[in-house]
């Protein structure tokens, strides 16, 4: 789940979108009080902050168009929610370029029409904003939240699954690695009782379990907590209530090769 648009960890896109928010929100008030006031000055304003957040609006869609693409785990609330959060932000963008367009000049009054699509824009973006801290704080994507001995995050995309996963010395006990083979992801793991691997699909929201906790044999998602056995895959704590698959496995000269069975994975809620 970490960010793949990031500087030194640092995911881009969070850095960014405050600045088309306070742009944005702050064009519309300035109109507001302009309105009010009557004052060529504070139209001004809105217009070149409106010009700007537009700007500053694409640039932020960038790397996060980037994460959901790369980031989010595919079937997942995660994944629904990041196409809502960016549907809204665009509605909002296109709202304020017809704003733009309208208004013609930087002193030009704004006009009922005008006032009343902003207001519905900033509305928008408070619900994509809503939509963008849930990402962030109960999808935690983006979020580095390593625990002790799990080690840098390790993943691996393979053209077919009769190549190794990795090699048994790459994982010490508690750590995990996600492998990709075309769309199928699979994490490969090394819990007490050694090697495993089984689906990256938690049953509950589609939550990445190469990104959560392998603790004895046991596996948490890291967005609600349900617990699951590496060896079996039945729940061990929920909320979910539907068991994940788990792989077959072997070893050959240190090598780990995975196999994942033929089954079909429950569809996130």
């Amino acid at each position: 789940m970490r960010s793949r648009a990031q500087i030194n960890s640092h995911p881009i896109h969070p850095m960014l979108v405050v600045l088309p928010l306070g742009l944005l929100i702050g064009s519309w008030i300035f109109d507001l009080i302009g309105k009010a006031t009557n004052n060529e000055l504070l139209w001004a304003a809105s217009y070149y902050c409106a010009i700007a957040g537009i700007i500053a609006g694409f640039c932020a869609a960038i790397p996060g168009l980037i994460d959901w693409l790369g980031v989010v785990p595919p079937r997942s609330s995660g994944k629904k929610r990041g196409l809502i959060h960016a549907g809204l932000n665009t509605l909002a963008l296109i709202g304020f370029i017809i704003v733009a367009v309208r208004r013609y000049s930087a002193i030009a009054k704004p006009g009922g029409f005008e006032l009343g699509l902003m207001t519905i824009c900033i509305v928008l973006l408070g619900i994509s904003g809503w939509l963008g801290g849930t990402l962030a704080y109960r999808n935690q994507i983006g979020v580095d939240h390593r625990y002790a001995n799990a080690g840098q995050w390790k993943e691996r995309e393979l053209d077919s699954w009769e190549r190794p996963a990795c090699n048994q010395s790459e994982l010490s006990e508690g750590q995990m690695m996600l492998v990709r083979v075309g769309g199928e992801r699979v994490v490969v793991g090394r819990c007490s009782e050694g090697m495993v691997a089984f689906s990256d699909h938690c049953t509950h929201k589609g939550g990445s379990l190469a990104d959560g906790a392998l603790v004895g044999c046991t596996v948490q998602c890291p967005w609600h907590g349900s617990q699951f056995d590496v060896h079996t895959g039945r729940v061990v704590a929920g909320p979910a209530k539907s068991k994940i698959d788990v792989c077959e496995i072997k070893v050959e000269g240190g090598e780990v090769y995975a196999s994942p069975k033929t089954t079909s994975e429950p569809k996130a809620a």
